[in-house]
């Protein structure tokens, strides 16, 4: 164990395919980006807890004397952050201190400070979140002398998020951030968390977020409806397969596309659902009896999805030597199905749709290949695939086409 201060550091990431059908077993492909977050952590002579962030101000706290259940109750937890008025950025440095401690049997003799520094976009779709908590525990490993294996770093992350934050997000974002590799798409099987060798990009190959100034949030109504749809079709699904899943895209598109309309209906209300099937088996999803729920788009995106993800691997990973734009183009239409299944979940928003089409417009002619929203969409940013010299001439779109009074923010590498 190094002497004080301890750091940690980790990167935001472009969700090139794959966003949020990770709650669903899919394959995903996932690629950090230069931003990073910075935690540093110092003893304290005073007692209790110091956070501060270059872009959110200083919080300080006692340390909460509030167990943590093994089995995951955090109720007393959260409500103590509540009585206490704990800003929502401290949860997830705070958050991942806790479970730290829980996980490790370690406490530190003293107080702490938690320095957050951060150049990763917040509420753009490139995972700020997990980049702090990926951060936070890599500076906690520093501190106390115990060490993560394999992924177990990653899924402390998650319960981080999920448990305290409340944010029902997958294993996608955390494993990214841990695991990345700069230039090359990192796949994973959501399963909960297969990781397979990086896939570089070919030569002048770039992907690209270009923020759309509309912020998201994973814990927003559109992204929970989404994902409670989607385990509302597994349930549905299951019945019509006979048999148990694990995962919603251990099913093959043929099947979920070949469902009867009045077995796997396009809308349901969340209190007919109820009525035919009883709860759901995801712990993040509550049915509300009053919504309706996209169902049978909901349960066909991560499927399909998870497919897609699959064939890009094939398509990249063919390219030897020689020209790569076939495989790239094949790539970027891709891309473009899987940003047409966001809005079918209800993941799109005008913004990102105009932005799509421009890239569209453009064309592989003009070196750009394909585009997508990304992340929890409804905002966010678009990923858009392309090659190296076309980057002067999507910074020049960048900077022209803007939504409301916002100011064009910067491409994101």
């Amino acid at each position: 164990m190094n002497g004080p201060p301890w750091q940690g550091e980790a990167p935001g990431r472009l969700d090139v395919m794959g966003g949020v059908a990770d709650y669903s077993g899919a394959l995903v492909l996932q690629m950090p980006i230069r931003a990073t977050t910075r935690v540093t952590i110092t003893p304290r002579t005073a007692p209790g807890l110091e956070f501060t962030s270059d872009l959110e101000g200083r919080v300080s706290l006692p340390w909460p004397e509030v167990p943590i259940a093994p089995t995951g109750d955090v109720s007393a937890l959260r409500g103590w952050l509540d009585e206490h008025g704990v800003p929502h950025w401290v949860r997830y440095p705070l958050g991942c201190l806790l479970l730290f401690a829980q996980a490790h049997d370690w406490r530190p003799a003293g107080g702490l400070t938690f320095a957050i520094t951060s150049d990763v976009p917040a509420s753009m779709g490139v995972s700020s979140s997990a980049a702090l908590e990926v951060a936070t525990l890599r500076a906690l490993e520093s501190a106390s002398g115990r060490r993560f294996r394999g992924t177990e770093l990653a899924r402390l992350a998650q319960r981080a998020e999920n448990e305290i934050v409340g944010a029902p997000c997958g294993l996608m974002d955390q494993l990214a951030a841990a695991h990345g590799v700069p230039g090359a798409l990192l796949p994973i099987l959501c399963r909960p968390d297969v990781l397979s060798d990086p896939v570089p990009l070919p030569p002048n190959a770039i992907a690209v977020g270009w923020p759309s100034g509309v912020k998201h949030a994973v814990t927003g109504s559109p992204y929970a409806t989404a994902r409670t749809a989607s385990f509302m079709g597994k349930k549905i699904l299951e019945g019509l397969v006979g048999r148990s899943l694990a995962y919603l895209a251990e099913l093959a598109p043929s099947i979920v596309r070949g469902a009867a309309e009045d077995l796997l209906p396009s809308s349901l209300a969340g209190a007919e659902f109820l009525a035919r099937h009883g709860a759901v088996e995801d712990s993040l999803s509550t049915i509300d009896p009053a919504r309706m729920y996209p169902v049978r788009a909901a349960a066909a995106f991560p499927v399909e999805e998870s497919f897609r993800c699959g064939l890009a691997v094939q398509l990249l990973r063919g390219v030897r030597d020689g020209d790569p734009r076939e495989a790239l183009e094949a790539v970027g239409e891709l891309m473009y199905q899987a940003h047409a299944g966001y809005g079918s979940i209800g993941l799109g928003c005008p913004e990102t749709d105009v932005m799509v089409e421009a890239i569209r417009g453009l064309g592989p002619r003009r070196g750009f290949f394909g585009a997508r929203v990304s992340g929890g969409g409804s905002g966010g940013t678009v990923v858009v695939l392309l090659e190296s010299s076309a980057l002067p001439e999507l910074t020049r779109l960048s900077q022209t086409l803007t939504f409301g009074e916002a100011a064009p923010a910067p491409l994101i590498l």
